[in-house]
């Protein structure tokens, strides 16, 4: 992809604040309209080249971009988005934690197992081993966790020359492939697909102090209460 039209007038570009993992991810991703939409809402939530008014609109459309269902972890996520461009490792934190949770649910479908109480990278990693019909989205999934959600949860060394661990340009770029790496999921996994639209057929897990999940099937089992 040509990417000399992203360039600003100053001469400078937005990928020099953004991981290339991120952008390579993004490109074998999104789809080229997607990507040039990224990176417009990317310049205009960028501390160096936003403006208020720009800025205002990029969070706007990043919060009907990501929209719920799921409640959780969607719900908060607005919450941090509005407070672009600072809150941006919480922005990736639950961008991943939608992903992890449609993961856990697809690799439960078809592999069963521990899947539901493992990483986000050790279902990736089952998958690429034991399903090649899912080979390809399982890696994206494994890149996804690498570049991305692992760093939010468990790194929390600065890279050299940042203030934060996580830039609002790459936070915008993380929404776009969240997005569409979870219709791929909802795409070929019907209990992922049940988990968004009955909004409480997942594992929470301890983020919100539940590891309360209904299972499948009935039995009078209740979902978790907490809020």
């Amino acid at each position: 992809m040509n990417t000399s039209v992203l360039r600003f007038p100053s001469g400078e570009s937005i990928w020099m604040e953004i991981h290339p993992g991120i952008i390579q991810l993004a490109r074998d991703i999104l789809h080229e309209d997607e990507f040039l939409e990224a990176s417009t809402l990317a310049r205009m939530v960028s501390r160096s080249w936003g403006s208020k008014k720009g800025r205002s609109y990029a969070k706007l459309r990043l919060c009907d971009l990501t929209k719920p269902p799921p409640s959780r972890p969607l719900y908060y996520l607005r919450r941090e988005i509005r407070g672009l461009p600072r809150n941006t490792r919480n922005c990736i934190r639950y961008l991943g934690d939608y992903i992890d949770i449609l993961a856990k649910e697809m690799t439960f479908e078809y592999l069963d197992g521990n899947a539901r109480r493992s990483s986000l990278g050790a279902n990736a990693k089952r998958l690429i081993e034991k399903r090649s019909d899912l080979r390809v989205l399982a890696e994206k999934l494994k890149r996804y966790a690498d570049f991305m959600y692992t760093p939010a949860k468990h790194d929390f060394i600065l890279p050299r020359g940042r203030r934060h661990r996580f830039t609002p340009e790459e936070v915008v770029f993380a929404a776009y492939v969240t997005v569409e790496l979870g219709r791929q999921i909802l795409g070929v996994s019907k209990f992922a697909t049940d988990a968004v639209e009955k909004d409480y057929l997942y594992v929470l897990g301890g983020r919100w102090g539940s590891g309360t999940r209904v299972k499948y099937g009935g039995g009078g089992l209740e979902g978790p209460t907490d809020t």
